[in-house]
Parts: C-alpha cells; sequence; structure tokens
C-alpha cells in the first residue's frame, strides 16, 4: 500500500487526480495540499510514500517545495504533474530525485505506468540479494522491464525484452502479430501470448480496424 499526498493548487485538477488515483487497490490518498508550509507540515504528521507535485502553485513553486523536501531529509517518491516543459525545470526535478516528469495534458495511463514502476522497483528492492541485471531494470526507462519478476508461467523475460524492443522500434505506433513475425523466428501463437500479457499490463491496447474491404485486422497500438 502507497500513501499518496496530492499537492496542487487547482481543486478541479486535484479533485480529478484524487479520483484517478483512488481506483487503484494499493493507493491510499491521505489529503491535498498546495502550500510550501502545509506540504512540509503534512509531511512531520504522516507517512507518505509518495507526492503528486505540480510546478505551479500560485505564487510557490513546485520544484522549490521538491528541494525543501530534500533538504529536510525526506526521499519520498515524487512524481511532478506540470505544464511547464522547459529543459531547465525537468533537468532541476530529476536532480532533485524527482523519478517521473508529466507534462499536461497526459494521458492517465501514462500515470498508470510510473506508478506501476514504483511498486516494481519495491518489489526487486525487497530482493535479500540483488543481482546486476535487477539495478539494470530499476534503471531502465521502459515500465514493462520490471513487472517481469512476476511473468506467467510460460512466458520468460529473454522473450518478453526482445518482443518489447522489436515493438518499441517500429516505425508506426500500430502493428499486427505477422509486424513481429517478420522480425523475428517466434511463432504467432507465441507472440499473440506475449502480446496479450503486454495488453494486459497497459504496456500496448489492442482494437479491430475494420478498413473498407475483406476481414477486420485485429491490431495493437503502444501505449505511451
Amino acid at each position: 500500500m502507497k500513501n499518496v499526498l496530492i499537492v496542487e493548487d487547482d481543486p478541479m485538477v486535484a479533485m480529478i487526480n484524487e479520483e484517478y488515483l483512488s481506483t487503484f487497490q494499493n493507493i491510499k490518498i491521505l489529503g491535498r495540499t498546495y502550500t510550501e508550509k502545509d506540504t512540509l507540515n503534512f509531511l512531520t504528521t504522516h507517512k507518505v510514500d509518495l507526492i503528486i507535485l505540480d510546478v505551479f502553485l500560485g505564487e510557490e513553486n513546485g520544484i522549490d517545495i521538491l528541494k525543501s523536501i530534500r533538504t529536510l531529509g525526506y526521499t519520498t517518491d515524487v512524481i511532478m504533474i506540470t505544464s511547464a516543459n522547459g529543459g531547465e525545470d525537468i533537468k532541476k526535478a530529476f536532480s532533485l530525485g524527482c523519478i517521473d516528469y508529466l507534462i499536461k495534458p497526459f494521458d492517465f495511463e501514462r500515470l498508470k505506468l510510473s506508478i506501476d514502476k514504483i511498486f516494481a522497483r519495491d518489489e526487486i528492492l525487497n530482493i535479500t540479494k540483488i543481482k546486476q541485471d535487477s539495478i539494470d531494470n530499476i534503471q531502465s526507462i521502459s515500465p514493462v522491464i520490471n513487472v517481469k519478476l512476476n511473468l506467467p508461467k510460460g512466458l520468460n523475460s529473454k522473450t518478453l525484452d526482445k518482443i518489447t524492443q522489436i515493438i518499441d522500434n517500429l516505425p508506426s505506433e500500430e502493428f499486427g502479430i505477422k509486424d513481429i513475425c517478420q522480425i523475428t523466428d517466434i511463432s504467432n501463437v507465441t507472440i499473440k501470448k506475449y502480446l496479450d500479457y503486454l495488453e494486459a499490463i497497459k504496456y500496448i491496447a489492442s482494437f479491430t480496424n475494420y478498413g473498407n474491404v475483406g476481414r477486420p485486422l485485429y491490431l495493437y497500438r503502444k501505449i505511451r
């Protein structure tokens, strides 16, 4: 279970974020703040595992709040959600230990990938003896890397890596099983099993293209 604090000065945005995060079974919303003073006070009285932090907070700045949080020694995970897309702001956020930076408007599936990655990272860090490849997985950007610790029976991480790399390098965001078959020697049936798994963890989404002529095509789309 992750205890979450939302730092957002727009009541409507805060409510939308809270409603979405509340759909996660392993997320508990502890509260909302919108000033540095209130945020730091909240951290002293509550165990917060994750902060959803906006950059523009009226007269205050979320990056300054993040800096104060780190100065006080809190290592709480922070996801920045903001319309600020300047390189300098993003660089500062990551230098202060922000684990992800989402630019408005964003797809909530993208936020879900960030949260899933946190849980997957924690699962790795709970292993008694961590191997180098596990550390490499933590460093990876791809949100699919870490869930391979609990792959369904019959799937393996090596093949999963191969298929996700192919998907990431495809020229089009939309693709079918044949597109992957043309690049690898893996059978259609096996590829379908891995694509079903990737769809289940929200790495890709499936849809049907009815077109104008012939049978409808069952296709997939990358989620970014």
